[in-house]
């Protein structure tokens, strides 16, 4: 007996609009700085403040255990969208001794430097695409590069978020993000495989069965990507 279809043909061409349209057209998007003016300005007590993302998550089990698994402890590590640190914390109390982090909010970050034990830690406050275009200027590179959340799922595609993340790990991405919800679904795995990354690891939020999850839309999923090097 056939079902009723996991996602909608909206959700699909919302994914085809978001990858496939020229960006030149999407930068006439008047939405295009909103995630940036509000994430920027969020403190502690706000919908979105830091305090929100101090504590335990879920998330926690799986990243954690997941970046232990690919890199050895000296690995340089970014993590994008960082916030406060809350991970960064964690992989540091773990051993992990090159971690860096960058996120658009610096109260959160103050905040992390500050309540966490991060001062020793790179934090770099900006934008996306303030950021990592700089970086890859720079020529930093970092052996794993992930995220955690509604990060690059509220990038609005006429910035190339994805080529930058690329042109910055040198060997793994790690991404826990909602494959069809937030602002800007994407066929994810479609943009790294052209910019020389295959997925290796997907563990997704839905696999057909409608009755084991409510709405597949809104949980997340593990996304691991390693660079394809030359044979």
């Amino acid at each position: 007996m056939n079902g009723k279809p996991l996602f909608s043909k909206k959700q699909y061409l919302q994914k085809v609009i978001n990858t496939f349209c020229p960006r030149i057209i999407l930068r006439l998007s008047p939405k295009k700085s909103w995630a940036n003016s509000h994430w920027k300005g969020q403190t502690a007590g706000d919908i979105h403040g830091y305090d929100k993302y101090c504590g335990e998550h879920p998330a926690t089990k799986i990243i954690l255990p997941e970046i232990s698994r690919l890199v050895p402890k000296d690995a340089s590590i970014l993590d994008l969208g960082c916030n406060c640190g809350n991970y960064l914390r964690r992989l540091k109390e773990q051993g992990f001794t090159r971690i860096s982090g960058t996120d658009i909010c610096g109260n959160a970050i103050e905040y992390g430097k500050k309540e966490l034990g991060l001062s020793d830690v790179e934090m770099i406050v900006g934008s996306f695409d303030e950021v990592l275009p700089r970086l890859v200027f720079e020529g930093r590179k970092f052996q794993l590069v992930y995220t955690v959340g509604a990060t690059v799922e509220l990038v609005h595609p006429s910035f190339d978020v994805i080529r930058y993340v690329c042109e910055l790990s040198d060997e793994y991405i790690v991404f826990i993000i909602s494959l069809w919800g937030h602002a800007y679904p994407r066929f994810w795995e479609y943009e790294f495989n052209r910019n020389g990354f295959c997925l290796v690891k997907c563990i997704t939020s839905s696999d057909g069965n409608t009755d084991r999850i409510r709405d597949p839309v809104q949980v997340d999923s593990l996304m691991v990507f390693r660079r394809v090097r030359p044979e």
